[in-house]
């Protein structure tokens, strides 16, 4: 049964793959070998064959587990095999993988959590904060607003950085507290080894220990905790006894 050029592309065979098993067959004529149809010699390893199963009816369900770009490729695969032109076809199933690979990228609900880049956060870093504020005789709501404004300055480290980009009047503002409040909150923090405040100028920086929070490149990570060693760690002056 001689199969048509046609035929074949409705099949899912390209034009290359047509003109190669034609050149094919020509070659084996000329050299006497046996007589292998289009169809034989395409089934071999340069054959892209298009799916024989026709288009099904999709149930609510079925369409349900995907999303709407999920959904819309589906849709777009089952109007390819529904389609008689094979050169619409073969457009129809180059938009449904276009949808598929949209279907598959990770969708942002409300949140960009790396737009600005991320915070890395070491849950042994809170664990001992919180260990070593349950030893102070800070009040529970102390403790809060020590945990609070400390999240808070995590919230603000700079990039690459263990300086916060916020004052402490600015954390104030943020966090709708009074002056005199923050300042305790802060006292507390650096008495029990959270954050270390440098001063620069007129100005004291709230830094923290890289080891504990980070925000930035993380093969960047350890010319932070350097840094911090060398101008932070090595200048604190000793508790006074």
């Amino acid at each position: 049964m001689v199969v048509s050029v046609l035929e074949l592309r409705r099949r899912g065979y390209d034009d290359d793959d047509i003109a190669l098993a034609q050149a094919t067959q020509d070659a084996q004529r000329r050299v006497g070998a046996p007589y292998r149809t289009l169809p034989e010699i395409l089934a071999g390893k340069h054959a892209r064959p298009r799916p024989s199963a026709g288009p099904e009816d999709l149930t609510a369900r079925q369409l349900g587990r995907r999303g709407r770009l999920g959904q819309a490729a589906l849709l777009a695969d089952q109007a390819a095999l529904a389609e008689t032109d094979p050169d619409r076809a073969t457009q129809v199933r180059y938009h449904a993988s276009g949808l598929k690979a949209l279907a598959r990228k990770p969708v942002q609900l409300e949140f960009d959590f790396f737009g600005g880049g991320n915070v890395s956060l070491g849950h042994q870093f809170i664990d001992a904060i919180q260990a070593r504020l349950l030893q102070t005789e800070a009040t529970p709501a102390d403790r809060m607003q020590a945990l609070a404004t400390l999240t808070m300055i995590v919230r603000h480290l700079g990039w690459q950085s263990y300086s916060c980009d916020k004052t402490a009047a600015d954390l104030c503002d943020l966090l709708g507290v009074e002056k005199a409040n923050m300042a305790r909150t802060l006292a507390l923090l650096e008495q029990i080894g959270a954050i270390t405040r440098a001063k620069r100028g007129r100005t004291k920086i709230i830094t923290i220990n890289p080891e504990g929070a980070f925000r930035g490149d993380v093969n960047r990570h350890a010319e932070a905790v350097d840094r911090y060693r060398a101008e932070i760690v090595q200048l604190r002056p000793e508790p006074a006894t």
